[in-house]
């Protein structure tokens, strides 16, 4: 069941991001991932469009977009690859015509899954905060 953010849901959010960030970002230093993970506390979610995934009455994953980016998909690592992040990439795609978003170089998984869906490579950029290449990519083509 996908549903909408509710301020309760804060803690799952994190408790998501950590886990899904280090399955697929071992690369990031701890030091990026504390001054993120407040970022997220404070202010990400109360500022973007963000539902939530639960299955058995548990949020497993969440998306989160900000007009027409989608600015972070999650899901705990043992529910990868059951269509979790397929279903809420969808769930936003529904509501508007086009969507972009980043990824990071180094998370080929992540890529390779937006290109099956069918995003495209926009640009390429290296972030300052995080030491890191980023893709931009776009959907549809």
């Amino acid at each position: 069941m996908i549903r909408p953010y509710l301020h309760k849901d804060t803690e799952a959010i994190v408790s998501i991001w950590r886990l899904a960030n280090q399955k697929s970002h071992p690369f990031l230093s701890d030091a990026y991932l504390e001054t993120m993970q407040k970022v997220i506390q404070k202010r990400f979610v109360e500022l973007s469009e963000t539902h939530l995934y639960e299955q058995d009455g548990i949020s497993i994953g969440f998306i989160s977009a900000i007009e027409d980016d989608i600015a972070g998909l999650y899901v705990l690592p043992q529910y990868q690859r059951h269509g979790v992040g397929r279903t809420l990439l969808t769930h936003v795609l529904l509501q508007r015509d086009r969507v972009k978003l980043d990824v990071f170089a180094r998370n080929r998984a992540g890529h390779r899954f937006y290109q099956r869906y069918g995003f495209v490579e926009i640009a390429r950029r290296f972030d300052d905060t995080s030491g890191h290449e980023i893709i931009r990519m776009g959907y549809p083509p």
